[in-house]
């Protein structure tokens, strides 16, 4: 299905998370998402990809109506690499609500692809998006989270194969206006906030 409608938006408040074009799709019985978190890395945290060391994203999402900070839905991603040095490879474990799998690139920057974009991820079930109401998109990106907690928490939310839910996830991973509007940085390498333009889901036409 074509992508659902946006407007276009600025954001003039250089404290304010970025302002990110992105792409919303209605799939099957969910509202999924398209974007990249790769400026999460800078040169140096890019180089680090090849030392031999786990490298390990955390990204969440939530949905919210706009101008409110109550998210109706909340999504979590995990991802984790590390450079094989031996079969001179990067392995990358991509795990999300639908499930995880494991793969296997020569070059960095098929790497760092794996590890940023974000492609057709189901944000929340299209029941709690009603027609023609203005929703957004907040992502909250995490280089090495320092907390074992969080991080063992991660899997085991990944594990029940839960998406969209708020129930469970939205509860431990910090409230949406503790990690987003209040900007709150997490225990991390480094962190990036992106909001995205308002969209809406147009009713189909009679």
């Amino acid at each position: 299905m074509a992508g659902l409608r946006t407007d276009a938006w600025a954001d003039d408040d250089d404290d304010a998370p970025i302002a990110t074009k992105m792409r919303f799709a209605e799939r099957a019985a969910d509202l999924t998402a398209s974007t990249n978190v790769t400026s999460l890395f800078d040169g140096a945290t890019y180089n680090n990809l090849e030392n031999g060391f786990p490298s390990t994203v955390v990204i969440r999402l939530w949905v919210y109506p706009r101008g409110q900070t109550d998210a109706v839905s909340f999504a979590l991603l995990r991802r984790r690499l590390v450079y094989d040095l031996w079969d001179e490879v990067y392995v990358v474990r991509l795990e999300e609500p639908g499930g995880a799998r494991e793969v296997r690139v020569k070059y960095k920057a098929e790497a760092l692809k794996l590890l940023t974009t974000i492609e057709g991820i189901a944000i929340a079930p299209l029941k709690t998006i009603p027609y023609e109401a203005q929703y957004q998109l907040a992502v909250v990106a995490e280089l090495n989270p320092v907390s074992k907690e969080t991080l063992a928490e991660a899997r085991r939310w990944l594990s029940q194969g839960t998406g969209g839910g708020m129930e469970r996830g939205g509860s431990f991973f910090g409230s949406f206006v503790s990690v987003f509007v209040n900007l709150k940085i997490p225990e991390a390498d480094r962190v990036l906030r992106l909001r995205s333009q308002p969209f809406y889901r147009p009713k189909p036409k009679k």
